[in-house]
């Protein structure tokens, strides 16, 4: 898509160019492209161009030494004239290259041709993004939103793990691939924007993007992300937050006619109740959704395995392994015993107390008969010693 008003090239899906922050209009860019049909750094066969983010182009490939399926995101041609944008990619490469997980996108190679093309090879992931799904079914069930964003959540918790926070947290980054195994099968993409810790260079753990830049997707983006303040994971969280009231619901929580509308509403309003856009919903899961939307980031749950925690509560609510923590009374009644119910327990407690009683009794006689035969044998021996005794005296 080509911005109407500034004419730079947006990435496909947006509603808001990335550069002047017009609303866009269905504007397709016609132009053929280049690379299609090329060889870029003598390995990697472009077949097909699958979209464009912010950073770059996504295309599809032949690794030729291989002859296996890549994905190729290659920096735009107008971000190539300043080094700061060239940085950047590259360090999309190395902060998606730190993460071992599997729902996070594995990273194949990097490099920058003499032609002047940076790129970075991925692995191909074969299904859909989640953008296009909720396009196509306009809402997931309760247990299919949460199972998917459980596998979100351990994407992050891995990123977050190595200093690494996505910022760009949206339904096009999040690829649905159908294994065997697993029809929902998540990866996370695109670190384009990702902010990365790095001791490596500094020894100090700065993060090599500066406090007061704003990046991001306005609709998925967190208060302050949007303020420009530092960002820790809990802005994924919140971006998260936005996922799953999406997939719940079918709509976003904060829409706007133009990015200054949209960004108002996520510091000032709060989303639409949850519980009135979906009633049927447990109100588990409700809680869970409120408390990763908090405009005050203290507020939020703390880390990714917080939220692992929730939701796995949730999922298990929601598939009938466990209770709701707030029933209606009729879905369960206290179980007090009845007069009844209880007697016959105590009537068996007295009964048992009673049959101790005479068996202690029983004991009690059998051990007196027992002494007082131990005693006439006695008697009997020491009498038949005297009288043997005065029978054998001379």
């Amino acid at each position: 898509m080509v911005c109407t008003v500034c004419n730079k090239e947006a990435p496909e899906g947006s509603r808001f160019c990335p550069f002047c922050g017009a609303k866009l209009r269905l504007t397709i860019k016609t132009s053929k492209d280049p690379l299609i049909g090329a060889t870029l750094a003598g390995k990697y066969h472009i077949l097909d161009r699958l979209g464009s983010g912010a950073m770059g182009a996504i295309y599809k490939a032949t690794h030729l030494n291989l002859g296996k399926p890549v994905v190729l995101k290659v920096l735009h041609p107008h971000l190539l004239k300043e080094e700061s944008h060239v940085q950047r990619f590259k360090r999309e490469a190395k902060a998606a290259s730190r993460l071992n997980q599997p729902n996070c996108i594995t990273i194949l190679d990097y490099d920058k041709t003499p032609d002047g093309w940076s790129y970075i090879c991925m692995e191909y992931v074969e299904g859909k993004d989640l953008c296009r799904i909720l396009h196509e079914e306009k809402k997931l069930s309760p247990e299919r939103a949460i199972r998917i964003a459980l596998q979100v959540v351990d994407a992050l918790d891995e990123a977050h793990s190595k200093g690494v926070i996505h910022r760009d947290l949206k339904p096009e980054n999040i690829m649905i691939e159908k294994l065997r195994a697993n029809p929902d099968f998540v990866k996370v993409l695109d670190f384009g924007i990702a902010k990365i810790q790095d001791t490596s260079e500094t020894g100090s753990g700065s993060f090599k993007t500066a406090t007061g830049m704003v990046f991001g997707t306005p609709e998925y983006m967190s208060p302050e992300q949007i303020k420009g303040e530092e960002l820790d994971g809990r802005s994924d969280i919140y971006s998260l937050g936005v996922v799953i009231y999406q997939m719940l619901t079918g709509i976003l929580p904060f829409t706007g006619e133009t990015v200054l509308e949209v960004a108002t509403k996520h510091l000032q309003q709060p989303p639409p109740p949850l519980e009135e856009v979906a009633p049927d919903l447990p109100k588990e899961l409700v809680q869970v959704v409120n408390k990763m939307l908090k405009k005050d980031r203290q507020e939020r749950f703390s880390s990714a395995g917080e939220v692992r925690e929730a939701l796995l509560h949730c999922l298990q609510v929601v598939t009938g392994q466990v209770s709701g923590i707030t029933p209606t009374p009729a879905q369960v009644q206290p179980q007090i015993p009845t007069k009844k119910e209880f007697m016959p327990a105590r009537t068996e407690q007295l009964q048992e107390a009673e049959g101790e009683s005479e068996e202690f009794e029983f004991m009690k006689k059998s051990h007196t008969l027992r002494n007082l035969a131990i005693a006439g044998v006695a008697i009997i021996v020491i009498a038949a010693l005297i009288v043997g005794f005065v029978v054998l005296r001379p």
